[in-house]
């Protein structure tokens, strides 16, 4: 069993586990208690994934160890697997090459954050000084220091300064659902000692008020800030990045002066890196030396000179540079010395290239927070112009230009920003940014098409996961759209995109694209488009309560719906409507828009619609009294989910049939079903879906007379809702709340707040470990 390899291929993994235990393929059906077709079309290639729960049963039928376990439910699942690890710093990225020369930066940094005294320190200097990596290293050598975390928030291809507050509350883990996400932000820092780098803020200035406000309101979090110049707030205190040191000369030993600098040391390493039979004497040392001061000791412009000893001899790269830097004519005269010796730099690594690594070097300029070969290939011209792409990538990869992230399955590439700036202004200068710029767009729209289906299907952790990997890219797609006043290209973004935020509670962000969308002229856009629009944007009004906008999307939408073609565009837009009534307490007016939602789904099939629209009319008959025909609706509903493969709102519905087991005083049955839904909630990371799960288990509690754990149940619960900035509708926590407010005035109120405080104190992880591991009690 344990020579199996599980790889990437399920039906290969299955059938070598299955032969290793001595099983036909009906005995593993029948110990897994599922039909042997199953096993057939998933060894044959026909299946590449399954439901969670029968890939479990597979796991346990086969009788793997724990570790196998999890990596054989993952690949069934459609999955990337991750073993698990040991956080990198409070969730600091690794650092990829040692830090040279900085221990005197790095000591003052560490003693400045340490002392307490300054809670706002800005690193500044110019683009490729080292202010990343030294900020990086500072927090990553005092994160001890502070217990609640220490965070990266990489801004750097974030492009408007409305989103630094969402980037900032998706990296410490608050999701965007409240009203004001400032006030989320305070709320989750304040009396926690955290400490928060934000990397490359120079471009975004309009958020300073937002940096100040959190230092002022959260005295016990530290913020550490790269920008290439001061914010200029009250309390900042500003520590400027200095230039690596190179020796005064060389003495009778080139090797001890050389490599007992940080300039020259750089240098010297990258350049054996690519050429490693260089010989260091006193000629090549003291050429190093003049090549450092030439560059003013700036970490990347040594990095892309050192990479040219690959191709020049030192005496030629020094003559070269020395060409560049004092006789280059062009480009803004009144930069900083060390600023122009970068951007001079780089367009000397430029110059040297071929014609075709120059067109595809300008084209990369186009993506925001890198690319894959294949995104390449697409988007910056064909062979004839940029020739072989992995040969023309190696090359920009070999000098420096381009640099590798290989943390994912495929390799990505990517641009420090003084690169990607330079490459942008000979883009614009060719006169190809804009026909560039429109195929980026259509490139991730046809991602975010693709994958928009796939996000409830079974394999839709794959699909998010290449969604989270493109974000910036899709941002920058979606932003070029809305610029360039094309309304269709719009509109089609955040109909695809609108679950994928949703899931990932980028409520603030979802909206503002989708109402940006929407408040340009229609155009060419077909009602149809409209309509789905008008959907994607209500679909992320609700989870924050925004009635009005909802009522206003639903009347515009239904008109809309009258003139498409599409059915679905009318079912979505009945949706809206009954949802409305919905929140609004009004149950019995939601009944006559959901069963006419149920039937147009009924007409066109199979659908995730149809789930959805089973799940709305089950939960408002259930709130009419009319439980009965409320369970039929809902075991509807979950058999389309479980067909398609949405676990979450399998989850959903089994939540609220426990709801109706409530109802019913049917105790047991509600305990089992809110377990089930509670169990898959933590997997897909559901925030909202545990604390429905909580309430539940609660509810649960009470109607058992255990004023204690429901109690707890119930602080846990309100503790991650806080978190999320949830508001549930009166819907979602009628039920379990008439049995804990009944069982409430059974005990003293001391009592039921001091449980109630310690569920609220516990943490997700362990309030759901505590709800499922309580004992099942009939």
């Amino acid at each position: 069993m344990s020579e199996i390899e599980i790889d990437h291929q399920l039906g290969a993994a299955l059938k070598g586990l299955r032969v290793a235990a001595g099983l036909t393929q009906e005995g593993l059906a029948e110990r897994a208690g599922i039909s042997a077709r199953t096993v057939s079309d998933l060894e044959r290639g026909l299946r590449t994934a399954v439901h969670y729960d029968t890939a479990k049963r597979i796991a346990s039928a086969l009788g793997l160890d724990e570790d196998r376990r999890r990596k054989f439910e993952a690949l069934a699942r459609g999955r990337v697997f991750r073993a698990p690890s040991i956080p990198t710093a409070g969730g600091l990225p690794s650092a990829l090459t040692p830090l040279l020369g900085r221990s005197r930066e790095l000591d003052g940094i560490k003693a400045t954050l340490l002392a307490g005294r300054v809670r706002l320190l800005t690193l500044t200097g110019p683009g490729g000084i080292g202010k990343t990596r030294l900020a990086l290293e500072a927090a990553r050598e005092i994160q001890e220091s502070f217990p609640d975390g220490c965070f990266f928030v990489s801004l750097g291809e974030v492009k408007d300064a409305s989103l630094v507050a969402p980037e900032l509350a998706k990296t410490i883990g608050v999701a965007e659902a409240g009203p004001s996400l400032e006030q989320l932000l305070i709320k989750h820092l304040a009396g926690r000692r955290f400490l928060i780098v934000l990397d490359t803020l120079e471009h975004l200035t309009p958020a300073a008020p937002l940096v100040y406000s959190l230092v002022h309101s959260c005295p016990e979090t530290t913020f550490v800030v790269t920008s290439r110049s001061a914010l200029r707030l009250r309390g900042e205190h500003e520590f400027p990045v200095p230039p690596l040191e190179s020796p005064s000369q060389i003495g009778d030993d080139p090797a001890e002066d050389i490599m007992g600098w940080p300039a020259t040391k750089l240098f010297w390493e990258r350049a054996q890196a690519v050429m490693p039979d260089l010989q260091l004497d006193r000629q090549s040392a003291s050429l190093v030396l003049d090549i450092c001061r030439r560059l003013d000791g700036l970490p990347l412009a040594i990095e892309l000179a050192a990479a040219r000893v690959k191709h020049l001899p030192l005496t030629a790269i020094g003559r070269q540079l020395e060409n560049r830097l004092e006789f280059l004519v062009g480009g803004p005269l009144d930069l900083p010395l060390r600023q122009r010796a970068i951007r001079d730099t780089v367009a000397w690594s430029h110059d040297l290239l071929e014609s075709q690594a120059q067109k595809l070097f300008r084209r990369l300029s186009i993506f925001t927070g890198g690319w894959g070969l294949d995104d390449a290939a697409k988007i910056c011209g064909p062979v004839a112009e940029i020739g072989d792409v992995l040969e023309t990538m190696s090359a920009l990869v070999d000098q420096s230009l381009v640099v590798v992230d290989r943390n994912n399955r495929e390799a990505r590439y990517d641009m420090l920003d003084v690169v990607r700036e330079y490459a942008a202004r000979r883009l614009v200068e060719a006169s190809e940014s804009e026909e560039i710029a429109r195929q980026h767009a259509l490139h991730y729209l046809k991602l975010a098409e693709d994958a928009e289906p796939n996000l409830v299907r079974v394999g839709h952790e794959v699909w998010f996961q290449r969604l989270g990997v493109q974000r910036g890219n899709l941002r920058s797609g979606m932003a070029w759209t809305i610029e360039s006043g094309d309304a269709v290209l719009a509109m089609r973004y955040t109909v695809a995109l609108w679950r994928y935020w949703r899931q990932l509670g980028d409520l603030v962000e979802g909206r503002r694209w989708s109402d940006a969308a929407l408040a340009m002229p229609a155009g060419a856009a077909t009602a149809s488009l409209r309509a789905k629009a008008a959907w994607a944007a209500s679909a992320l009004a609700f989870p924050q309560g925004d009635q009005v906008r909802m009522a206003a999307l639903a009347a515009e939408g239904l008109e809309l719906a009258k003139q498409s073609d599409d059915p679905m565009d009318l079912r979505n837009m009945l949706t809206i409507k009954g949802m409305v009534s919905m929140v609004q307490g009004r149950y019995g007016d939601a009944l006559e828009p959901f069963r006419e939602s149920v039937a147009i789904c009924r007409r066109l099939g199979m659908s995730w619609q149809l789930g959805t629209s089973c799940l709305n009319l089950g939960t408002a008959l259930l709130h009419t009294g009319s439980g009965d025909d409320a369970l039929a609706i809902l075991r509807e509903g979950l058999r389309a989910y479980r067909e398609l493969g949405d676990e979450v709102f399998a989850a959903n519905i089994n939540n609220t049939m426990a709801h109706a087991a409530l109802a019913r005083n049917e105790i047991a049955g509600a305990d089992q079903l809110s377990r089930e839904a509670l169990s898959v909630a933590p997997q897909q990371e559901e925030r909202q879906g545990i604390a429905e799960g909580l309430h539940t288990l609660a509810g649960v509690a009470a109607a058992r007379s255990d004023p204690d754990r429901a109690a707890i149940l119930a602080g846990a619960a309100a503790a991650i809702r806080e978190t999320i900035a949830a508001r549930p509708g009166p819907f979602d926590v009628a039920i379990p709340e008439r049995f804990l407010r009944r069982v409430e005035r059974t005990v003293r109120a001391k009592r039921w707040r001091r449980s109630w405080d310690t569920g609220h104190a516990m943490g997700p992880e362990a309030a759901v470990e505590y709800a499922l591991a309580s004992p099942n009690v009939n």
